[in-house]
């Protein structure tokens, strides 16, 4: 049987779909899986980089690997710093020795995808960093704030990533969640201005966004993150969903699914939102990610059974899975007759042809060159510019405007005043300033 699947003249689309039949369940299987910790499947001593055995594992189990996230991850959480992580030729380097592995452990060189998180900006060493969405929302400038991202991408695509995870669809709605920073604000449309212009910045870059968090988790039960979103739909569609659509309009590719429940139903198991809304209402014809270990909290519905969870998910619309265990029982939900052969092909092809879409069966390595080195404001002011065009002044009671004869001091207090380590990460920054 010929291999069309290598004719780089048919489309992305033909090419995925003369590969597909030709894969194994389990191949089928691991192509949905987004199980390991990238920033865990390496270790660094120098400019020696090792793959780890979780990782050669992982991919000899699966005959292959769908998509590899946060290789580049560098924060407390993933525990690396500047003398464990990936920097310089160091990150290409560890790149080129992942996909060399995946491509050598596949029967027909399916190359890996690699996705990295992009809160507000690229989380990794020496990694492109913008104010937190709430200052770009309070800049109230939608085209810088397209501008920055496009340095975010730019960065990103140098270093092989394919999906930025961006965080711009919560809706702050309960100053309390602990996750307000990632918010634009309370308002359904500067959020999806905010929103659209994150988009075509990375995708001006050659990025494909998966843009999160679908959907309503700003709205919460008491300010608690990953609670219930006690809305009906008249508040999800006037609130919550504006935001993806502007993102859908604009280009994303991708979109993750959120932690919260909209009306009792979990979103990773709401057929009516990820297919009925999202697919079919909004137009979104991308990838619809899971949120980390989100598939297995669905065990509460299922008693904790994972080839059930996995089911529930794939047949509720959502394609790859983020760190879960509950997506590698999807064979055994196959052969149980949880979920069909057919639900999880719709899911593999997607993944398949947003490869070869990609170009990465063609141009699967990166070269082994220094990276361009982007926290240089002069040459790339975006960031510093948001920063200043974010300061909001609540009141001014004659300290504005500064004045030299006065010789003011501006003392800028904290752990992390002068920090970018932890970069980008989850973290919050208590930083005190006095005039």
């Amino acid at each position: 049987m010929k291999e069309k699947f290598k004719d780089s003249a048919l489309s992305p689309k033909e090419r995925a779909e003369d590969l597909l039949p030709r894969l194994t369940l389990r191949e089928k299987v691991g192509q949905v899986n987004q199980k390991l910790y990238g920033f865990q499947s390496y270790t660094c001593n120098g400019e020696h980089v090792e793959l780890a055995d979780s990782f050669k594992e992982e991919v000899e189990k699966w005959g292959g690997l769908g998509v590899l996230y946060g290789l580049y991850r560098a924060d407390p959480w993933a525990n690396k710093d500047y003398t464990t992580g990936l920097t310089g030729v160091n990150a290409i380097r560890a790149y080129n020795l992942a996909q060399h592995y995946v491509l050598e452990h596949s029967r027909f060189g399916i190359p890996m995808l690699m996705s990295s998180e992009c809160p507000h900006g690229h989380q990794a060493l020496d990694g492109y960093l913008l104010p937190v969405n709430l200052g770009m929302g309070a800049a109230w400038n939608p085209k810088l704030v397209e501008e920055g991202f496009k340095v975010v991408g730019e960065q990103q695509k140098e270093m092989g990533v394919d999906f930025a995870l961006v965080s711009m669809l919560d809706i702050l709605r309960d100053p309390r969640w602990g996750r307000s920073e990632e918010c634009y604000g309370e308002d359904p449309y500067l959020c999806g201005q905010n929103a659209a212009a994150a988009v075509k910045g990375c995708a001006s870059a050659g990025l494909e966004v998966v843009a999160k968090h679908f959907c309503a988790q700003g709205e919460t039960t008491g300010g608690v993150n990953a609670s219930a979103a006690r809305i009906g739909e008249r508040e999800l569609r006037e609130i919550h969903l504006p935001a993806m659509k502007e993102a859908v309009k604009a280009g994303a590719t991708g979109v993750m699914a959120a932690y919260n429940e909209i009306d009792g139903v979990p979103c990773h198991a709401n057929e009516w939102l990820l297919k009925d809304v999202l697919r079919e209402e909004l137009g979104f014809d991308g990838i619809v990610m899971a949120d980390g270990v989100a598939i297995d909290r669905l065990g509460m519905l299922t008693g904790n059974d994972k080839a059930a969870n996995g089911a529930y998910a794939l047949n509720a619309g959502v394609d790859v899975s983020l760190w879960d265990d509950s997506f590698p029982h999807l064979e055994e939900a196959v052969e149980r007759g949880l979920v069909s052969e057919e639900t999880l092909d719709k899911a593999v092809l997607r993944v398949l042809e947003l490869k070869f879409a990609r170009g990465l069966f063609e141009h699967p390595y990166l070269e082994e060159k220094p990276l361009t080195e982007y926290n240089v404001p002069k040459t790339f002011p975006q960031s510093l510019e948001i920063a200043r065009q974010s300061a909001v002044l609540l009141k001014n009671d004659g300290v504005l405007p500064l004045k030299k004869e006065k010789k003011l001091r501006i003392a800028v207090i904290g752990p992390n005043a002068d920090a970018l380590y932890p970069a980008c990460d989850y973290t919050r920054r208590c930083v005190t300033v006095w005039v």
